[in-house]
């Protein structure tokens, strides 16, 4: 049985209120995944500040 399989088969005998934080987990685990995947791209707000200040002048 892989672990998808286990995972599906312990979340059938949990209460629905369990059920609901598991899936809030879910969703948290893949914006935190999404994010990470984004912070090699994205400038630090520091280097965005610096690009800022040279803009205006400071």
């Amino acid at each position: 049985m892989s672990v998808q399989e286990m995972l599906i088969e312990e979340i059938k005998h949990q209460p629905e209120t369990v059920v609901r934080e598991v899936l809030h987990y879910l969703k948290f685990l893949e914006r935190q995944r999404a994010q990470e995947n984004w912070d090699d791209v994205l400038p630090s707000r520091e280097v965005e500040q610096e690009k800022l200040d040279l803009l205006d002048g400071k």
